[in-house]
């Protein structure tokens, strides 16, 4: 399976965002704050010319630690039929690489249960907080230091 990854604009997300994270909701609902900012940038995997994952990271300051020069990384999707197919692994991989590129030391993200093994096994640290997300659910504060 060859997957294409590229930088996309936000909107190119808008689309699965909805499907996976947002069950459905209008795309207004799947945009993010910080989404049109300069400093944010936008992953898109593609098969066949057709996006079937992505990624955002977003310049903001970490929530529950400390985090010098980080970044936030959301809205982390890969369409269901293509999931467990290591489309996901090689979106964050390239994201880390952008922001190693950037000089960005940590990436953080508030990850949802179902989601946090797989960052786990990326070597991402669960610092144990555990909280609701209005509307989404229960999530775990991540994060990765990248230098």
């Amino acid at each position: 399976m060859y997957v294409v990854l590229k930088k996309v604009s936000a909107n190119d997300l808008l689309s699965i965002r909805s499907k996976i994270l947002r069950n459905n909701a209008s795309f207004n609902y799947c945009k993010y704050e910080g989404d049109d900012l300069e400093s944010s940038f936008h992953i898109g995997a593609y098969l066949n010319n057709k996006i079937v994952g992505g990624v955002t990271l977003i310049k903001n300051k970490s929530t529950y630690k400390k985090l010098t020069n980080c970044y936030q990384l959301r809205g982390m999707c890969v369409l269901e039929n293509f999931q467990k197919k290591g489309i996901g692994r090689k979106i964050i991989i390239e994201a880390e690489k952008h922001c190693k590129i950037l000089k960005i030391e940590n990436i953080w993200m508030n990850a949802r249960v179902k989601a946090a093994n797989f960052y786990l096994n990326l070597n991402y640290i669960d610092l144990g907080f555990r909280y609701e997300i209005k509307g989404i659910g229960l999530h775990y504060f991540l994060y990765k230091e990248l230098q």
